[in-house]
């Protein structure tokens, strides 16, 4: 085979695989080439041959470069393809880099808050632990205070009435002095102690006597007479009289006498009761003394009468101090009615001078012993059950 046709073939070969030209044609082409030539040709025939060669040579050429002209094309389409695909590619990855960024921000922040919550989650769990420790404390507490007053106890039930009875005598005593009332409770709270019948409450039963005796042995206060005595005083001393002018007498109208005798006597006696109008005449052993002026009668009356309140007030708190300072006071007003009024005015002064003797603030007992007692007593019988 010679050089031309080696060459040839290798063109065809080239353009065969490169090309999408059918494969028939291609196989047909691939045949005419790679089949070799006779040996031995006429010389006629050999000069056909040889130019339908140089023909299929040229064809293959024009056909070769026409095909090498399509493939640069192609190469060049992808070339830009892929050029297109590449920068597509970039974009989704910058999208996929700021997505990614974005995400990550995103995961961090949510993570923070996570983190927050957890925090606060858990300074909610530590106050809602103290909240339910304080809670089982309490609890506990009225536990303690179920045992100790259990509804079918009925011991436990009268002790406890017994105790309400005794810290309300004690308050009775000390907020308001009330001593009858003091008595009344304890007598009541001895009453229940005797119905429980139980040996170890002899101490508390002796406690209850005892107080019971220095209850007795106080003076009797009668707070609600002093007080309405005050009162009355104090109406009397608006009753008090400053000044009173002399009230004209109602005389018969006389006939006119007949004699001149009779006339001037009817004269005489006429001048007389008009004299008698201006002048009074008191016999008094000691000197006598001014008389107020009217125009304070007011407020002197209402100075006694504010002292005659104040002097109630500290009857009702038990102030003996306030009590007697008020009344010395009174006492000095009232003296000022003496020359206007002097028996109403002596009156009114004996009676503040009674009421400044009274003791309306007596020392008090202390009777908290029996409570006291009765506290033990029960602490032990809680504890004698609580062994059992």
């Amino acid at each position: 085979m010679s050089d031309s046709q080696e060459t040839q073939k290798e063109a065809v070969q080239e353009v065969v695989e490169d090309s999408s030209a059918p494969e028939v044609k291609d196989t047909a082409v691939s045949e005419a080439v790679i089949t070799p030539a006779p040996a031995v040709a006429p010389a006629g025939r050999k000069s056909g041959v040889a130019w339908l060669a140089l023909i299929l040579t040229l064809g293959l050429g024009t056909g070769g470069g026409w095909f090498y002209l399509q493939f640069q094309a192609k190469e060049q389409r992808l070339d830009s393809r892929l050029l297109v695909l590449e920068q597509v590619a970039q974009v989704k990855q910058g999208g996929l880099d700021t997505l990614d960024k974005g995400m990550q921000s995103r995961l961090q922040a949510a993570t923070e808050q996570l983190t927050a919550k957890d925090a606060s989650i858990a300074q909610t769990l530590e106050g809602q632990q103290r909240a339910l420790a304080d809670l089982e404390a309490q609890l506990q507490e009225q536990r303690v205070e179920l045992t100790r007053f259990n509804a079918t106890d009925r011991k436990s039930w009268l002790l406890a009435e017994a105790e309400y009875l005794l810290r309300l005598a004690n308050q009775r005593l000390i907020m308001a002095g009330d001593t009858v009332a003091a008595q009344a409770l304890l007598s009541s709270a001895d009453n229940v102690l005797r119905e429980l019948d139980d040996v170890t409450l002899h101490d508390t039963r002796a406690a209850v006597a005892a107080d019971l005796a220095a209850l007795r042995a106080m003076p009797t206060l009668d707070v609600e007479g002093i007080y309405l005595r005050l009162a009355a005083l104090t109406e009397q001393a608006d009753a008090l009289v400053i000044f009173q002018l002399p009230e004209a007498e109602q005389r018969l109208v006389q006939s006119p006498a007949e004699s001149w005798q009779g006339r001037l006597r009817q004269g005489y006696e006429a001048a007389l009761r008009k004299l008698s109008n201006y002048i009074v005449i008191r016999r008094k052993s000691s000197p006598m003394e001014s008389l107020m002026d009217p125009q304070w009668e007011a407020l002197v009356r209402q100075n006694l009468r504010m002292l005659l309140e104040q002097s109630q007030v500290a009857l009702l708190t038990s102030n003996q101090v306030l009590f007697s300072e008020s009344l010395q006071r009174a006492q000095h007003w009232v003296a000022e009615f003496f020359q206007s009024d002097e028996a109403a005015a002596e009156a009114l002064s004996r009676d503040i001078s009674e009421l400044m003797a009274s003791n309306i603030a007596p020392a008090r007992p202390d009777i908290s012993q029996s409570l006291r007692t009765l506290d033990m007593a029960i602490a032990q019988r809680l504890q004698r059950e609580g062994g059992e």
